[in-house]
């Protein structure tokens, strides 16, 4: 099993398996943000109940965002740039809707935010290496020669 672990193959497939998940999150959750829906709607009460200014519009951007960042990391292009911009997000995200961590439940959602966040702070230095339409360069630390 170690030799496994520590393979290229899996070093290779375990970071654009991971992309791509993070890619079907937000692809699933801007499903609860078409326009139109009653989801929409609930989505925009949400926001404003928490004080998100033009809750309408941020609800209409966070569905464009999730949509174009989502498909973005699924098929690998511009994956360090869209990773950065969706880990922002999702910290603005966790600071207006779990902000009152007095709860347990609240601080557990807030603490997943943070964790999606910190993996798309991975997925923004590295890129897409593998199963991409366009890969993104290596940073300066991991360039050979």
């Amino acid at each position: 099993m170690t030799r496994f672990i520590f393979s290229s193959t899996y070093e290779n497939w375990a970071a654009t398996i991971a992309r791509i998940i993070f890619g079907l999150v937000f692809l699933m959750s801007a499903l609860f943000k078409i326009p139109g829906t009653e989801s929409f709607a609930m989505q925009v009460e949400m926001s404003a109940a928490v004080g998100i200014p033009l809750p309408y519009v941020a609800v209409i951007l966070a569905f464009i965002l999730e949509v174009v960042g989502g498909v973005a990391l699924v098929i690998g292009w511009q994956v360090r740039r869209f990773a950065l911009v969706l880990a922002a997000f999702v910290m603005v995200i966790a600071f207006f809707f779990y902000r009152d961590i007095s709860e347990d439940i609240t601080l557990g959602h807030f603490m997943s935010c943070v964790v999606q966040a910190a993996g798309l702070l991975y997925a923004s230095v590295y890129g897409a290496q593998h199963a991409a339409i366009a890969k993104d360069p290596l940073p300066r630390h991991a360039r050979h020669g």
